[in-house]
């Protein structure tokens, strides 16, 4: 099997010499999807540790795991409590039981990891396997998909010759071991982001070594641990601890930009008739188009919309009362703007002249009339099916109606008979 590998790594470097640097195709395997598990240079979901001043390039975040299982780091929490910074990252670090939607945000993180780890390892078809019994000292990795079924071991420099999109999955059963002072090399243009080693032990970086690649580390005894010095280019995605000791990360992080949708929601049920495009919506500055998803860079925005009267508006989903929302990568959001329209009042005059007792209304949604009531009570315009309180306006008097009396008798005048009957019987007794 060691004679057939270095025949078939003989035949990939003559592909390469050939076709590498000027092919538009890349060789290898498929890449991994990291998903959200790229927008971090380091992730645990049991402990990330660091002993002395160590200096990561990029996030890194824990979860399920708590904060308190970040150490050495001395972080600093941001007024927002999402996330905190510290001395030894440039970037954010994140944890599980930090502000919403942080915890999401990881969780989220940590299921791309876990899927990312599943699917690298269970990668089939090897080109190689078990290439040079797994010591990899002085020997020239191509690109393709290697399988290990014992660990591997690193004693002295190995090199990775390829284009900056060729692509290497590494699969090891066992442990993943490089030697002191010892590094891995690129050539020919290939690039740590496109390396992976998919390993199912544990992974050591021991003093002062330079490693290429993204470390995806199992569920099992998978520690990810660097000692004195040991430099990483790349990402260190573990399930279990990952402790380091003062050493230099710099991630090779693949942003994943969040993705916001604005949903408008119009209640026409007392009489509106504007629609969801009678409303325009913004982010920002930078108008939407309601139920599409949009791509922004991380931060915090403000969601807006052109108001129109007689519309009562509420805001729901991701973002606060007031419409502002914060962004993160890798995480898609919702905010929905919702405008019900609002019952009227009634409109009448007035009717003072002539006395009366004073009423109050409010227009009924269901009928054309309105309801009328003695006490102003704004809370007896709510009327079934709408949420709407009205402030009542309308007064309605009962006016006082004067009749004209005939003189001396008193009766009206359109009751001149009783005037005649009465004159008759009074003549009688004359």
């Amino acid at each position: 099997m060691k004679k057939n590998n270095k025949v078939i790594g003989a035949v990939f470097m003559l592909m390469f010499t050939f076709l590498g640097a000027s092919s538009a195709s890349a060789l290898g395997p498929a890449t991994v999807n990291l998903g959200s598990a790229g927008n971090f240079v380091v992730i645990s979901k049991v402990a990330i540790s660091t002993t002395g001043a160590s200096a990561i390039t990029g996030d890194i975040g824990v979860s399920p795991a708590a904060a308190t299982y970040i150490t050495g780091f001395s972080p600093i929490m941001d007024s927002s409590n999402k996330y905190s910074t510290s001395t030894y990252v440039t970037g954010k670090i994140y944890a599980s039981d930090y502000t919403v939607p942080t915890p999401s945000y990881m969780s989220t993180a940590v299921s791309s990891m876990e899927a990312a780890y599943v699917d690298a390892a269970g990668r089939a078809l090897p080109d190689f396997t078990n290439f040079h019994a797994g010591d990899l000292g002085g020997q020239n990795l191509v690109p393709g998909l290697y399988k290990f079924t014992t660990g591997v071991t690193i004693p002295t420099n190995v090199t990775f010759t390829g284009g900056a999109s060729d692509v290497w999955i590494i699969q090891i059963d066992g442990n993943l071991d490089i030697s002191s002072a010892q590094s891995v090399i690129l050539a020919g243009g290939a690039s740590p982001e496109n390396i992976f080693w998919v390993v199912a032990g544990t992974t050591t970086l021991n003093t002062t070594s330079v490693f290429e690649g993204t470390i995806l580390a199992g569920p099992g005894t998978s520690t990810i641990s660097m000692k004195n010095g040991a430099v990483l280019n790349g990402r260190a995605l573990g399930q279990k601890d990952v402790t380091l000791i003062a050493n230099t990360i710099n991630g090779v992080a693949t942003i994943v930009n969040p993705h916001l949708i604005v949903t408008k929601v119009v209640i026409n049920n007392n009489g509106g008739a504007n629609v969801v495009s009678d409303f325009p919506l913004f982010v920002g500055a930078s108008p939407v188009v309601s139920g599409v998803s949009n791509s922004f860079i991380s931060g915090s925005y403000l969601v807006s919309e052109t108001t129109k009267t007689n519309y009562a508006q509420s805001f729901s989903g991701d973002c606060n009362t007031t419409g502002n929302i914060t962004l993160y990568n890798g995480i898609d959001m919702v905010c929905t703007i919702t405008n019900d329209d609002i019952a009227q009042a009634i409109s009448q005059p007035s009717q003072s002249s002539g006395g009366g007792t004073v009423v109050y209304g409010c227009k009924d949604p269901s009928a054309s009339n309105y309801n009328a009531f003695s006490a102003s009570n704004p809370s007896l315009c709510t009327y079934t099916g709408t949420s709407s309180v009205i402030t009542p306006t309308v007064t309605v008097a009962t006016p006082t109606v004067v009749v004209p009396k005939l003189p001396k008798t008193g009766f009206p005048p359109q009751e001149k008979w009783y005037e005649s009957l009465l004159n008759n019987i009074l003549n009688l007794f004359k």
